[in-house]
């Protein structure tokens, strides 16, 4: 009876300790697990998103007559291209060489799209309540703005007949306008500035008519299209593209504390080149990543101190579950002129440390893979 009672408390102790099992796919168990799921440490590459401007002057025949007839800058024809903005962050993928199989049992794991871990004994939905909570940072999109097109070479005249449906006219006559080209911006300048006047008097109530607001509203809106659609003839038309250049930080020693790649090359003239062949006159862009090493005391402890130094397939490790501290890496994209500048937290940069092998609870990070909340 003594010997039961001895041996009870350690197979309790046992028990709670073994609820789970963690096994990184390069080992070799010794015995077989059964049906579990997969997740991996998070690697982070350095996203530039870069937004270019292109001017297109193929639709604004008038644009020598822009400062003269609009008082507006004369529009360099010759350099159309510019960067609107820069935007750098982090975006976080799984490490191919950081695999784990768990083997839950009855644990609460949530693992994303990615294959990274997202909470570990928590419940689905308490997982949702928290992240309602979490502002997630939201990019930028363009939008395609409808233009009506339509050409002020042409005149049309229509003759519908009885018996015509309605868009098939029996007799379409067309003729080409014989006025000069500067007569036409001038025609269209007075139609600009007509147009401007409408607007200000349905700004300040002075517009003929009794409307309501939604067609006030309406009227408001086609009035800004036709300004906008004779604006265009006379400076061209603004198309903008988001382009997405990666940078995959190395983590060899001599690279840690600073790194530089050049990630395209630029010109107002030529517009974006990228590749290792770069055009005479055109300015390259670089990247570079530089680490203060915040966490150096931290990932020497980790290393030396504690059990996530361990290496291979053990019994220590098989109990616990991974994660990544990121370290914050100062990013700087220069060259042609400008400086974007940001701080971007980097995954593997930092050190792996193992939680607790007792029951607990933990969220991490969608964007970074920190652990932002524990619970015994």
């Amino acid at each position: 009876m003594k010997r039961l009672l001895f041996i009870l408390p350690i197979v309790i102790l046992l028990a709670s300790c073994a609820g789970y099992t963690v096994y990184p796919v390069k080992s070799r168990p010794a015995i077989h697990p059964k049906g579990g799921m997969l997740y991996a440490l998070p690697k982070t590459k350095v996203c530039v998103s870069v937004t270019f401007n292109k001017r297109n002057y193929d639709e604004a025949p008038y644009a020598e007559f822009a400062a003269e007839m609009l008082g507006l800058d004369k529009t360099d024809v010759s350099s159309p291209y510019s960067i609107e903005s820069i935007v750098i962050e982090g975006v976080n993928e799984a490490d191919p060489n950081l695999y784990y199989f768990i083997y839950p049992r009855r644990l609460s794991v949530n693992i994303d799209s990615r294959h990274l871990l997202r909470s570990v004994g928590v419940s689905h939905e308490d997982y949702e309540e928290f992240e309602s909570y979490t502002e997630r940072r939201g990019r930028a999109t363009s939008e395609d703005v409808a233009v009506a097109e339509y050409n002020l070479y042409d005149r049309s005249d229509t003759l519908y007949v009885r018996g015509d449906r309605a868009g098939k006219p029996s007799l379409v006559t067309t003729k080409k306008d014989s006025r000069s080209l500067r007569q036409r911006a001038a025609a269209a300048a007075q139609r600009l500035e007509e147009i401007q006047n409408k607007r200000q008097q349905l700004l300040y109530g002075d517009y003929d008519g009794d409307y309501s607001p939604e067609s006030m509203k309406y009227l408001a809106s086609r009035l800004a299209e036709q300004e906008q659609a004779i604006l265009d003839q006379f400076v061209g038309r603004t198309v903008a593209e988001t382009v997405r250049f990666y940078v995959d930080p190395k983590t060899d020693r001599a690279s840690l504390d600073s790194q530089t790649v050049a990630l395209f090359a630029f010109s107002p003239k030529l517009g974006l080149r990228t590749g290792v062949a770069m055009e005479k006159g055109m300015d390259t862009i670089y990247c570079t990543l530089h680490s203060e090493n915040t966490l150096r005391s931290a990932t020497r402890f980790v290393k030396q101190s504690t059990k996530g130094s361990r290496k291979g397939d053990n019994v220590g490790n098989r109990k616990t579950f991974k994660y990544r501290q990121s370290e914050t890496v100062h990013v700087t994209v220069f060259g042609g002129g400008f400086v974007y500048e940001s701080d971007v937290r980097i995954a593997q940069f930092g050190p792996i440390v193992d939680l607790p092998r007792h029951k607990f609870e933990a969220i991490f990070d969608r964007n970074t893979g920190d652990p932002v909340y524990y619970k015994n």
